[in-house]
């Protein structure tokens, strides 16, 4: 399979109005989607999952949605407009902040407090069809924990999601992006597959347990986001990847200073 035709792990954050780079616009969100639905195939990601986990040919000019952290303008913007056009999502939740708001230990500054979804509007978006994956109890760096405490933080953010919706929860996303092979080891006698914050297509043989995404923040404006599944749209997404690299930020294996 040609890269260009890849499955493509999108990553939102919060769907709201301001210049943050966790922050994509509820009407430019509502454009996207409709583009995606018009010429692509959206499918969940658990698809992507158990093709590499099955070792099968991964399905070409898919797009996968993945919300983190769980904002609560998940169920006010993003919400309605996913089940108007019909697209499946899954959401990585905090379990420990919901009902709060994203003020976790060792959010940088420039990250504004906004208000995360409750344990009610959980229950009901599960109840409409949406998927939820673990994002760890606290949204603390998992490889500075010790292993026990690594797995309360893994295993119990699991069991809490099932909980409340009565969904088996198959997927995690690493907190900060941040893993090791410790982490792995825990996560992956809990889950089906991982995503991680390394930014890239899903090509065949890919880890299931450190999937590479695209962050919506990279292709904002609309003839960008256009060149899903081109060339051109693989060696930029290449280029960001060599720009985290250089600016050291999380997108693989954690390795202290």
């Amino acid at each position: 399979m040609r890269a260009a035709l890849c499955p493509v792990i999108l990553t939102y954050h919060s769907i709201s109005e301001g210049d943050s780079p966790l922050k994509i616009s509820p009407r430019l969100f509502g454009e996207q989607m409709e583009w995606l639905r018009a010429n692509v195939r959206v499918a969940p990601l658990v698809e992507v999952v158990t093709a590499l986990a099955e070792r099968k040919p991964l399905p070409e000019r898919t797009v996968a949605l993945t919300f983190d952290d769980g904002f609560r303008d998940f169920y006010s913007f993003a919400a309605p407009v996913l089940r108007r056009f019909g697209l499946p999502a899954t959401i990585f939740l905090p379990t420990g902040y919901c009902g709060r708001t994203n003020s976790w230990p060792g959010q940088p500054d420039w990250v504004s407090k906004e208000a995360l979804l409750d344990w009610l509007q959980v229950a009901e978006l599960a109840h409409n069809g949406f998927s939820f994956g673990a994002h760890s109890v606290n949204h603390l760096v998992l490889p500075a924990l010790s292993a026990d405490e690594a797995e309360h933080e893994i295993a119990g953010s699991k069991a809490q999601i099932e909980e409340h919706t009565g969904q088996q929860v198959d997927l995690f996303a690493y907190p900060y992006g941040r893993w090791s092979t410790t982490v792995r080891g825990i996560v992956s006698r809990h889950y089906r597959g991982a995503c991680s914050t390394g930014a890239g297509v899903v090509e065949q043989g890919a880890d299931p347990f450190a999937l590479p995404r695209v962050d919506a923040h990279y292709i904002r404006q609309p003839a960008l986001f256009r060149t899903l599944f081109t060339s051109s749209f693989v060696a930029y997404i290449a280029a960001r990847r060599l720009i985290r690299r250089i600016r050291r930020q999380p997108e693989g294996l954690y390795a202290r200073a």
